[in-house]
């Protein structure tokens, strides 16, 4: 029988991969650093977390146009190489990441506009809504399980059988 921790642990992870599944299904062009940057952590008995980049939800909601990082488009070309997008020289691909960095700052993006609230319930709330109840399932289990024995534990022992 598996303990509290175990069953959290293996759930928390279970809900990582359904995430990371869920983006990829709805079309999100995350890399792959971020997808290992989505972690099971802070362990206890009794609890665990699933954490992530402060951006993570960026991939669900889309960006509004406004405020961008200093470097934003330095950021862009990182992700333009991970997707494995190219120019011919240099200064192409520099102008093509000050473009969209542009365009993001000026109107936000696609997703954005068009289907914010669905992707992020398809992608976050439905996983970790699923996730939840599953552990309270098998917690419920295990608790259950541990009081039979206790139980059996006493009853033999009083019984001497």
């Amino acid at each position: 029988m598996a303990g509290y921790q175990e069953i959290i642990e293996e759930e928390l992870t279970q809900c990582r991969l359904d995430i990371i599944n869920a983006s990829k299904q709805a079309g999100q062009k995350a890399s792959g650093d971020t997808y290992k940057e989505i972690l099971v952590e802070n362990l206890t008995p009794f609890s665990g977390e699933l954490v992530g980049p402060g951006y993570v939800g960026v991939l669900a909601t889309g960006r509004k146009g406004g405020k961008i990082p200093y470097n934003f488009d330095k950021i862009i070309e990182e992700w333009a190489r991970d997707k494995g997008i190219q120019y011919d020289t240099q200064e192409e691909f520099e102008k093509f990441a000050q473009a969209v960095a542009w365009k993001i700052r000026k109107q936000g993006t696609k997703l954005y506009e068009e289907k914010q609230g669905e992707q992020l319930k398809q992608i976050f709330e439905i996983p970790i809504n699923e996730c939840v109840e599953r552990i309270s399932k098998r917690i419920a289990i295990a608790s259950s399980d541990s009081v039979i024995e206790r139980i059996d534990n006493v009853i033999k022992e009083y019984y001497g059988k």
